[in-house]
């Protein structure tokens, strides 16, 4: 069902300041961007997935919008970064000191994690299943803990994704697996497309809202 390797230029990574004082940046994420490899030296699959990097204790939360399309390839259909109903979802295994992720009800979607300094390793945090809770308007994902952004919005309205304390580093990829359903992270060699991520980064100072 997978096919030959491809490859993507470097990842693009822009940052603006914003009058309001948030900070934004835009991000290429390819469809070969292992999630699952975020910290980590090389991929064990794929691509490493691109970083948005700040201080300790600086940013408070962290907002996204999200477009493009991507396929995991050998024929499947493509998807936004919201993802679609694919047969089984997505039930994949902690790997690397990441938490697996689960979403039944869909696949093909862009995917997050914070992380420190250090080079994740060991069983990772508890998975999380977004299986019918993709609408959620706030999330306070853990370190190390994978999770769900899709297109970044629920309705109409922007999601607030809160920064755990002591994360310096936010990861953001596909999640695949040979069996995306019920199976390890893998076979992203064959993934084609991308997504355009614009994150906005809120510092201490700056309370976002859900609107």
């Amino acid at each position: 069902m997978r096919k030959g390797m491809l490859w993507f230029t470097p990842v693009a990574l822009i940052s603006i300041p914003c009058a309001s004082g948030q900070l934004v940046y835009t991000v290429t994420v390819p469809a070969t961007a292992n999630i699952f490899a975020a910290g980590q030296s090389a991929a064990f699959s794929g691509t490493l997935p691109p970083v948005i990097t700040f201080a300790a204790g600086s940013i408070e939360a962290i907002a996204f919008g999200a477009a493009g399309q991507i396929t995991l390839g050998a024929g499947e259909p493509y998807s936004g970064p919201a993802g679609i109903a694919f047969p089984g979802g997505t039930d994949l295994t902690s790997i690397n000191g990441l938490s697996g992720i689960i979403a039944l009800n869909s696949g093909f979607f862009l995917t997050g994690v914070f992380v420190d300094d250090s080079v994740p390793a060991g069983a990772g945090p508890p998975i999380l299943n977004f299986t019918d809770a993709e609408g959620f308007l706030t999330l306070r994902p853990l370190l190390f803990q994978t999770f769900y952004i899709g297109n970044g919005v629920s309705g109409a309205v922007r999601k607030i994704f809160f920064v755990p304390p002591g994360a310096t580093r936010l990861f953001l990829g596909i999640s695949d697996g040979c069996v995306l359903a019920n199976g390890p992270p893998g076979c992203y060699n064959d993934n084609e497309g991308k997504f355009i991520a614009e994150a906005l980064l809120y510092p201490v100072a700056k309370q976002p809202s859900t609107n």
